[in-house]
């Protein structure tokens, strides 16, 4: 039903280089940013002025996140701002994962340690507003195991 159907007035805005030029259209292909989605707390959204737009499915990437952290404030009071703070920097980045265990613990996952140390950064400073000191764990590498066997093993007793 239509009621279903979130309405938004936005503004949107191609990309040119290092800049932003507003527009009122954008041709297809272009890649473009779009101000006044922040109340619609979506990963991905189809975005159309008819009501028979037919929903695009988001895409993966096909990447996982391999270097993961767990992240908690250093002081209990600000407990919320950082949940908050997460839950921007997941909507913001597409391949950062945010996970909560039963124990608690919040769980920054990343493509790699540049890339964390870039999500900590924006962590602290963007999507936090600078107002919270964050404690980061040391890395959690995930043991995995696996009894499959490689294609063509019996070759390498030869």
């Amino acid at each position: 039903s239509d009621a279903d159907i979130p309405k938004q007035r936005i503004r949107c805005y191609l990309l040119m280089g290092s800049s932003f030029v507003r527009v009122n259209s954008v041709p297809a292909g272009h890649i473009c940013a779009i101000y006044n989605l922040e109340a619609l707390q979506l990963k991905t959204v189809t975005i159309c002025d008819r009501r028979e737009c037919m929903p695009l499915h988001g895409f993966d990437f096909a990447l996982q996140p391999l270097v993961k952290v767990n992240v908690e404030p250093v002081s209990a009071s600000d407990t919320e701002t950082l949940e908050r703070g997460l839950l921007k920097l997941s909507l913001a980045d597409s391949s950062v994962e945010v996970t909560a265990t039963a124990k608690g613990e919040r769980i920054l996952a990343c493509l790699g340690e540049i890339h964390l140390e870039q999500s900590i950064l924006d962590l602290e400073t963007v999507y936090c507003d600078n107002h919270i000191k964050l404690r980061i764990s040391d890395p959690i590498t995930s043991f995995c195991e696996t009894t499959d066997w490689f294609e063509n093993e019996g070759d390498f007793d030869k």
